[in-house]
């Protein structure tokens, strides 16, 4: 029977010595700047154990900023891997020499067993370490052979200084379970463990310390999630976050991370997991499954097996030998070896137990067995078992985090199915069954990122661990874990006449909203107007999308996902339809050319030729993916057996720029079509007229009704409709970073779907003095005048070193005066006008900002002709890097041109930005092109080119360019997502 026991402690009797309350920064123990404190609780008693120093926002910047000098100029990120191994490898032997210290910290500051901490959990951390620390000498990039006559090659860089915050339920495994993949990848970091459960990570950093590991690589701050938690989630020098925990406080993190410095976060965000146990599955086994995935640390995992599902012909029997179970589990002192559950971590947790018991009853549900107290101190709760549940209570819908569990009668494997997916949640589940089709058939169908066949809380270093849907998103454990606390540099190197066929306006075909299949009318009733930027006349009217075309949009793309046959296709088959849909789009290429110039401004034979080309490419490149999706299969450590599943994420909303229009179109749609998900893209308002085209070769290619949704609207109504649906799975968008932020926030305040971001920047391009000055200058004006500057890396900084400045000034600017601006329909013309009046102005207004702050015009600055957007070429002299002129997106023909001497004085310079999309190197010497394009932080390094991009070539920014990749194999695997298979084997002799 249930009850407190008080028997033997075993080797640890008493309270041990809390050696380390202070704030670990810089390599040293310190107070927080307040002075203040904070008691931490015993929960076996309610007694305070110690007090601990309370680190607040003042706390997290001298942290953050030890963190940041060690990343830019400490030893850490720049040691080799295998010498960061090494330190790590001792770090692991330290916490295997304190497994007993370690132990009885986190049993009386959480609760958890002593014995299960000493055996299995801290030896489990310490592998953690040794695992990763393996892996920091095999962070490789890749060499690409690009499809033209050019070199590439990727590198994988660590993301920066990174902000982990831990949850209290596991404070050993949680602190390692972060910091051991981020040190691997070279990062530095500020770790904020929960205030319930403060002394292992303290003590942990001690251990770090002994170990070696360099002052600042590693701070812990102790404090608050409102002050400390909420410092670091928004800080402006942090680059990443990884957070553990409750949704509520998740979605926090995600919104303090778009309203700061758009920085990538990974959320762990619990779940409600199913466990599902079919008529053949052995009963004893099962119902012994079932007590330890919701007993278990007294409830308190994320993964609690808190729903169970029982197939009628063996519930009767299951119930009873479960209650039997559950009335003998001894719940008391967990420093007791006969102990199996201790008290819950706090006494809040323990009162939020105890009032969903009280729900359940009141919702009708049947308590079996428990739901009381045990013991007169403490925090202690009897296993509570309902029966007679219905999936709309609370019991079965809310993440409840204690030992408490409901049981549910089922009849089908299809309705089986449907339980287990009605949650918001999706982080793992389980199923006990002897039948293989059985199993392959459920684990295939739950919306859960770790499945376990006939085990349970079957987790191995080597098996990457996440949730689907409001789980979370981005993984622990795995080399995904280690890739996540890494970024991808792409670098690339070097190595006809005009059709003048089209020369007028083409017929306007399209301009309804594509939904489901067919070009419609918005709700509302409503068009606008889609304005020639060569004229200043209104091309056509365009339907105006908005909320409510979005929902209807999102409802048809939900159903395609949900029922119908694209995700479901083999992936050749899947192939076979982007093929056909990119043959049409080469059928079809004038007419969508023409689109593109009077929609845009864009030069008609550049889009012919150039980047409608590019766009058939790309669908080409992921047409040729779709049936190479696949997962790993792994040998777990131990009689366990693994496989990862990769499976389409949803149902994506892409909102795209109007810069690009046909080749932002494809770099999104084109990889989410290959992973099998449906989508409902929003085309720029002021681009939308060959969205709607492609809609419709969609339709002709045989594209299924409600895979591809093109709704044209502005982004305050249709966009943020996109970005902050509860029905979206994911959301890509490309375009300014004040747009961006606002989408990333709408993602945190819905379902804390996950976002890719590609913002823009200032990139810099770098010449030296052995560059050729004929070609240096060419790439210069190129990379600031193609598509009149419109363009996200537009190389609207040059910096060229003193020996070769006059003479590349003096041609940069003959070049420019000789560039011809005008009708982009006429081959002579070299630019056509700005997009719209808007941009424009925009780009005016950035002029005279520049002559006011003292800059030198050397040529441009004016407007052309009588009509139309039309802006000469630009160029400024005797900038300085304060000014907005240097330091704001254009995104119009403006160059701002400066001076450098040394090496050292062109990477600072380069790198004085908030942006780090690209950057361009002129260089001879390999020496110079290897430490520039390895010390510039950007996504894309271009050395004696400029604007070289190809389909498998990672395109993706640093810092406030966003984060994700397009392009590459990168970007479909954004559209994927992880599911872990874990399933036990028996008596192999190959183990």
């Amino acid at each position: 029977m249930t009850g407190l026991t008080n028997g033997d402690a075993g080797s640890v009797n008493k309270v041990p010595t809390v050696k380390f309350t202070k704030l670990f920064i810089n390599g040293d123990f310190v107070d927080s700047v307040s002075g203040k404190t904070f008691e931490t609780i015993d929960p076996r008693t309610g007694d305070v154990i110690a007090r601990i120093s309370e680190g607040d926002k003042e706390d997290i910047d001298i942290a953050v900023k030890a963190a940041r000098q060690a990343f830019d100029s400490g030893p850490w990120p720049r040691l080799p891997g295998a010498e960061r191994a090494k330190l790590l490898m001792k770090w692991a032997q330290l916490i295997d020499e304190s497994a007993e210290e370690l132990a009885a910290l986190d049993a009386i500051d959480a609760g958890k067993l002593y014995h299960m901490c000493k055996n299995v959990e801290v030896p489990s951390a310490a592998n953690t370490m040794r695992y990763y620390a393996g892996a920091a000498d095999k962070i490789h990039g890749e060499v690409l052979k690009m499809s033209r006559e050019f070199h590439a090659y990727t590198l994988l860089e660590p993301v920066g200084v990174v902000g982990h915050i831990i949850p209290w339920n596991f404070p050993t495994t949680m602190f390692y379970l972060k910091v051991s993949p981020s040190l691997a990848a070279g990062c530095t970091m500020v770790l904020k463990p929960a205030e319930q459960t403060p002394l292992s990570a303290l003590f942990s950093a001690h251990l770090a310390k002994l170990a070696g590991i360099p002052d600042g690589v590693l701070n812990v701050v102790t404090g608050f999630g409102p002050t400390a938690g909420v410092a670091l989630s928004s800080h402006m020098d942090v680059d990443s976050v990884s957070f553990t925990g409750s949704t509520k406080t998740g979605r926090e993190i995600m919104q303090a991370a778009a309203n700061s410095n758009l920085k990538q976060v990974s959320l762990e965000l619990g779940g409600k997991s199913p466990l599902i146990i079919f008529d053949d599955a052995d009963i004893d086994k099962a119902a012994e499954l079932a007590l330890i995935g919701i007993l278990y640390n007294k409830g308190e995992v994320c993964v609690a097996s808190s729903r169970v599902f029982v197939q009628e012909g063996i519930y009767n029997e299951f119930e009873k030998k479960l209650v039997e179970k559950a009335k003998s589990w001894v719940v008391g002192d967990p420093f007791d070896p006969k102990v199996q559950q201790g008290p819950q971590c706090d006494k809040k947790q323990f009162e939020k137990v105890l009032s969903y018991i009280e729900q359940g009853k009141r919702e009708g549900a049947t308590l079996l067995t428990g739901g009381k107290t045990v013991g007169n101190k403490g925090y202690f709760i009897e296993p509570t078992i309902f029966s007679n549940i219905k999936e709309d209570m609370l019991i079965v819908q809310d993440e409840i985090f204690g030992p408490v569990m409901a049981l549910k009668k089922f009849k089908t494997i299809e309705e089986a199915i449907k339980s287990a997916n009605n949650t918001k949640y999706g982080l793992a589940a389980g199923i006990v069954t002897k039948n293989l089709d059985t199993a392959n058939t459920v684990s295939r169908s739950i919306r859960a990122g770790t499945i376990w066949i006939n085990c349970y809380f079957a987790f191995g270093d080597d098996v990457p661990f996440g949730g689907y849907k409001m789980s979370g998103f981005g993984k622990d454990h795995g080399l995904e874990a280690l890739h996540k606390y890494l970024q991808m540099t792409a670098l690339s190197n070097s190595g006809s006449g005009h059709d003048n066929s089209f020369l007028k306006k083409p017929t306007i075909k399209f301009t309804k909203l594509f939904i489901n299949g067919n070009f419609v009318d918005s709700i509302s009733g409503r068009t606008f107007d889609t304005i020639d930027p060569r004229t200043e006349e209104v091309i056509a009217r365009v339907s105006e999308g908005d909320k409510e075309d979005i929902d209807i949009a999102v409802k048809a793309a939900r159903k395609a996902f949900d029922s119908g046959p694209w995700p479901r296709l083999p992936g050749s088959e899947r192939a076979k339809i982007m093929m056909k849909w990119a043959d049409l789009i080469d059928q079809n290429i004038e007419e969508l050319a023409a689109l593109d110039t009077i929609d845009a401004g864009k030069l008609y034979y550049v889009n012919k030729v150039g980047e409608i080309p590019a766009a058939t490419n790309a669908l080409r490149y992921y047409a040729g993916a779709a049936d190479k999706i696949h997962g790993d299969v792994l040998k777990m450590n131990g009689e366990f057996h693994a496989y990862t599943l990769l499976e389409p994420v949803g149902v994506v909303g892409h909102i795209i720029p109007w810069n690009a229009p046909s080749l932002s179109f494809f770099i999104k749609v084109s990889p989410s079509l290959a992973a099998g998900c449906t989508m409902v893209l929003k085309p720029a308002e002021q681009t939308t007229l060959s969205a709607l085209f492609y809609a419709h070769l969609a339709k002709l290619a045989g594209i299924p009704d409600g895979v591809l949704n093109v709704v044209p609207g502005f982004g305050p109504t249709a966009g943020a409709a996109i970005s902050s649906h509860m029905d979206i799975d994911a959301v890509s968008f490309t375009g300014s970073i004040e747009v961006g932020r606002e989408v990333m926030q709408a993602a945190a305040r819905s379902n804390l779907k996950p976002v890719s971001l590609e913002l823009g920047g200032k990139s810099p391009l770098i010449i030296f003095d052995d560059a050729d000055i004929d070609k240096a200058a060419e790439l210069a004006l190129l990379g600031i005048l193609t598509n009149k500057g419109e363009i996200c890396v537009a190389s609207s900084r040059v910096f060229v070193q003193e020996g070769i400045y006059d003479e590349l000034e003096k041609k940069l600017v003959k070049k420019a005066k000789s560039w011809v601006v005008g009708d982009p329909f006429d081959p002579k013309s070299q630019q056509g006008p700005q997009a719209n009046r808007n941009q424009l102005e925009k780009i005016l207004s950035y002029i005279e900002h520049g002559k006011r702050e003292g800059a030198t015009l050397l040529t441009g600055g004016n407007t052309v002709g009588n009509k139309g957007f039309y802006i000469e070429p630009t160029i400024f002299s005797n900038v300085k890097e304060d000014m907005l002129i240097a330091r704001d997106e254009i995104f119009g023909p403006v160059l701002a041109l400066m001076k450098f001497k040394t090496i050292e004085e062109a990477i600072k310079s380069a790198n004085n930005t908030k942006y780090g999309l690209a950057a361009g190197i002129v260089t001879k010497n390999l020496d110079t092109a290897n430490t520039m394009s390895r010390s510039i932080r950007a996504g894309i390094i271009w050395v004696n080119c400029y604007l070289t991009t190809g389909s498998d070539v990672p395109f993706g920014g640093y810092k406030m360019s966003g984060f994700g990749r397009d392009l590459g194999l990168e970007a479909l695997h954004k559209y994927l997502q992880v599911k872990s298979v874990v399933t036990p084997i028996h008596n192999s002799p190959w183990l």
